[in-house]
């Protein structure tokens, strides 16, 4: 009779150097040599979200700073910088899809893990939109507002 092994899956926290370890053509193999497109998606993957982060809290800056100045410009960056975070939380879940896409090609699942997306992963999703969307809001503000101070402006003179 042949014996049998029971596969024990649990979940592993990596430390900050571990998240940037090199990832190998045949994961597991340190001889097999680095696949960098896999490396690399997952560095970008794990930094772009603090990228996302760091920008909107700089907007969220500019845009304290738009209101105490009563200035429309930093409320285009601010809109702007919601933009370019939208584009990294966006990046990072793509990153992380390419990513995870890559080993399965390489890696079977064992039967009792489901290969599922789990709830930040649909966060994620949902947050990138909303980043764009605040943008769109933001620039969108500050492009109407223009118009109607230059107006009141010209009413001033006459």
């Amino acid at each position: 009779m042949g014996e049998s092994f029971d596969v024990v899956t649990k979940c592993v926290s990596f430390t900050l150097t571990e998240q940037f370890m090199e990832k190998f053509v045949d994961p597991g193999n340190h001889n097999s040599g680095i696949d960098l497109l896999r490396t690399y998606l997952w560095r970008c993957q794990f930094l772009l979200p603090f990228v996302s982060l760091g920008l909107m809290c700089f907007g969220a800056l500019i845009g304290l700073c738009a209101c105490i100045c009563r200035s429309l410009y930093p409320t285009i960056a601010t809109g702007i910088l919601h933009l370019l975070a939208g584009l990294c939380t966006l990046g990072s879940v793509s990153c992380y899809v390419a990513g995870i896409e890559l080993l399965h090609q390489k890696l079977e699942l064992p039967d009792s893990v489901s290969g599922e997306f789990g709830w930040s992963f649909c966060l994620a999703c949902v947050s990138a939109p909303l980043q764009f969307m605040a943008s769109a809001l933001f620039i969108w503000a500050a492009h109407t507002n223009r118009k109607e101070y230059t107006l009141m402006k010209a009413y001033r003179v006459a």
